[in-house]
């Protein structure tokens, strides 16, 4: 039964926390225009839906690990909430992730915070290549991969509005389409 009690906090605590930092950070919209930049962020309703998703599971999990225990089922309920709780520490360091990335266009220059790793500012004028992927995770959607001196700078993800930063960034003779080359 103590087992059961440990499992159960990081199944009440972490969907607590991530919805927490939702509610303070509340606010945040996808698309800023400022009379100077611009910042294009992951959509908070795609946010909200991961947090949703880790309540979802964490209550499933205590439910069913409650049962375990009553052994009205027959599995062993340390076994049932390590699942649930498995799931709900990947979904809240993928939700991390997403919330860091961020794409911010200025008149001369961007700034792309990737998911993991340093901010990476990158002139307009210095970019010698970008190229349309296709976006593993977003079915239907393409990434831009951007290279500097031919070397891959950033990699402006597909779930933002690629189009406005496109035109922000005026560097249509730099774009390439790989599918279309291939």
């Amino acid at each position: 039964m103590d087992n059961i009690v440990l499992f159960t906090i990081p199944a009440v605590a972490i969907p607590f926390v991530a919805t927490l930092m939702l509610v303070m950070g509340n606010g945040t919209i996808a698309e800023r225009h400022h009379s100077h930049h611009d910042t294009y962020v992951i959509a908070s309703t795609f946010t909200w839906m991961l947090v949703f998703a880790m309540i979802v599971m964490g209550t499933l999990g205590i439910l069913l690990g409650w049962l375990c225990t009553l052994e009205v089922f027959t599995s062993d309920s340390v076994v049932v909430m390590g699942f649930f709780d498995a799931f709900i520490v990947v979904a809240f360091a993928g939700w991390l992730l997403l919330r860091r990335y961020k794409v911010v266009t200025y008149d001369d220059y961007m700034t792309v915070t990737p998911f993991v790793g340093l901010t990476v500012s990158i002139a307009y004028d210095k970019i010698s290549s970008m190229e349309w992927l296709p976006s593993i995770l977003l079915p239907g959607s393409r990434n831009i991969r951007v290279y500097v001196d031919g070397r891959r700078r950033a990699l402006l993800w597909g779930a933002l509005d690629l189009e406005q930063i496109l035109i922000r960034i005026n560097r249509f003779d730099a774009l390439v389409d790989v599918a279309a080359e291939s």
